[in-house]
């Protein structure tokens, strides 16, 4: 599917300014607040870079050495190319978020998520429940397992 100048234009400046709002996010939960603000910090960045088709980002939000049933993030971060391949756009939020700190670096997130994609002029949307962990590091914040 091709794109022109204009298009791809468009396209790149949206990435930039959606990249600015997830690292300014990013940059607050490094910088303190309360652990479940800077969680659900996190996991709204994570909405907002698979929304915005933003790899890098997704990808920066992943523990470095995830490792959960099997997978490693290198296994996660191709799974979400190969959606990001496959559809034309796609749009994910999440509700009824439950976070429970387990300790001072451990946390757990049960929530669900809607995430609707486009193929051509075909929506489809799928509505699942998640349960995720996450990890404090000195970046603050990531995901490391359920994904």
């Amino acid at each position: 599917m091709g794109f022109t100048t204009d298009e791809r234009r468009k396209m790149l400046a949206k990435h930039r300014r959606t990249r600015t709002v997830i690292f300014f996010c990013l940059f607050l939960t490094a910088c303190g607040g309360t652990d479940k603000s800077s969680i659900n910090t996190v996991l709204d960045a994570r909405n907002a870079a698979i929304t915005a088709r933003d790899i890098g980002i997704y990808s920066d939000l992943i523990l470095p050495d995830y490792i959960d049933h099997g997978r490693n993030k290198v296994d996660v971060v191709a799974q979400m190319i190969h959606l990001f391949d496959r559809f034309d756009a796609l749009d994910m939020h999440s509700f009824n978020r439950e976070i429970h700190l387990v300790d001072d670096t451990h946390a757990d997130c049960a929530q669900s998520y809607r995430l609707k994609v486009r193929s051509g002029d075909r929506w489809r949307e799928m509505v699942q429940r998640e349960e995720l962990s996450l990890e404090r590091t000195p970046a603050g914040w990531k995901i490391s397992g359920g994904l």
